[in-house]
């Protein structure tokens, strides 16, 4: 009993909120120094701010520890995945309808084949831009979205090798972490000199980012031994994750500093049980992650980054995407998930 109280005691919900807006702020940042000639020391210290600490990285580690957890309370192989796909791909499907309605109305006239092509690719989750609207507004229709093709792909490594990872010991857990840095060190070797296409299908697949995920799935399959070391000393680590990033020790990896890659998640989940338990009622986080790009591209696509002032810009891009986000998660999100209660 004192195990379950202590998993359900947490802070994720606010974790996972700051893991949708860093993501957010990273991708308005960093066009905002491209799209506009008026420097901001705000902008530079928010950008700061979120790569300091990793939206994508929190969010796979999060990952890896929330979806054990589903897998162990869902001993049905099936409802587990459908379970999984109600929840990525209904609102998806709905983003990508909505996506297409604002590029209808701005870029009908750029539309060829290769729009077809993206509409059957958005079906399984698969990220790309029609090569008709390469050169509109940011370049990407929602560049965003393949975290959501890596998520399945962890979703399938759980669904197939959860009672594997469940049995194995610790010093089994030790290799296998230690075989995913490596292979992350591997692709951040290789993805510079690899073909653009090798390159796109690297950063498409779990392989790189393995090592965050698994942090998470090891911290919930050894609990019992690791919440409360990591409850204990997550201050210490932070102190030393600060270390390692202001020196940039051991710069390599694929994405961000392999330092970073052990450390964050392991501060992420020691974060979520020293944090007061904090509830929020309707996650909008998803929805977050869907439509902030489409706001973006509308943002680059009237110029807004030069016509309006910067914090009046900035408000602008997070409150319609928490308007879009709690219209996806209210309209859609919420009937999948009573539909699959009933």
């Amino acid at each position: 009993m004192e195990d379950k109280i202590q998993i359900q005691r947490n802070a994720f919900d606010m974790i996972r909120y700051y893991a949708a807006l860093s993501v957010m702020l990273l991708h308005y940042t960093g066009y905002s120094r491209i799209f506009s000639d008026q420097g901001s020391i705000v902008l530079t210290a928010i950008r700061s701010i979120v790569t300091f600490f990793p939206g994508v990285v929190v969010l796979f580690a999060l990952s890896g520890f929330l979806i054990t957890v589903s897998r162990e309370q869902t001993h049905d192989t099936r409802l587990f995945f459908r379970k999984r796909v109600f929840r990525l791909f209904p609102e998806l499907w709905v983003c990508t309808l909505f996506n297409l309605l604002v590029l209808s109305l701005l870029a009908f006239d750029r539309f060829d084949k290769s729009i077809l092509i993206w509409l059957v690719t958005q079906i399984p989750g698969i990220a790309n831009t029609p090569s008709c609207l390469k050169d509109f507004a940011t370049g990407s229709v929602n560049g965003a979205l393949w975290t959501i093709f890596v998520e399945l792909q962890f979703y399938l490594l759980i669904l197939f090798c959860y009672k594997f990872l469940k049995k194995l010991s610790l010093y089994g857990w030790y290799a296998l972490l230690a075989f995913s840095v490596f292979i992350n060190l591997l692709a951040g070797h290789l993805a510079p000199i690899l073909p653009s296409y090798m390159q796109k299908l690297l950063e498409r697949s779990f392989f790189p980012y393995m090592i965050w995920f698994l942090i998470g799935v090891f911290c919930y399959m050894k609990r019992t031994i690791l919440l409360p070391f990591l409850k204990k000393y997550c201050p210490l680590f932070f102190i030393l994750y600060l270390i390692l990033y202001q020196f940039d020790i051991l710069n390599h990896g694929y994405y961000c500093n392999i330092l970073i890659s052990i450390f964050c998640p392991l501060i992420t989940i020691g974060l979520a049980y020293l944090l007061p338990a904090f509830r929020i009622k309707t996650d909008l986080s998803y929805g977050m992650f869907l439509y902030h790009w489409i706001i973006l591209n509308l943002i680059v696509y009237f110029d807004l980054f030069q016509k309006l002032p910067r914090l009046l810009c900035l408000t602008l891009f997070i409150v319609s995407t928490l308007i879009l986000a709690w219209c996806s998660t209210t309209l859609v999100g919420k009937r999948v998930r009573s539909h699959m209660r009933q």
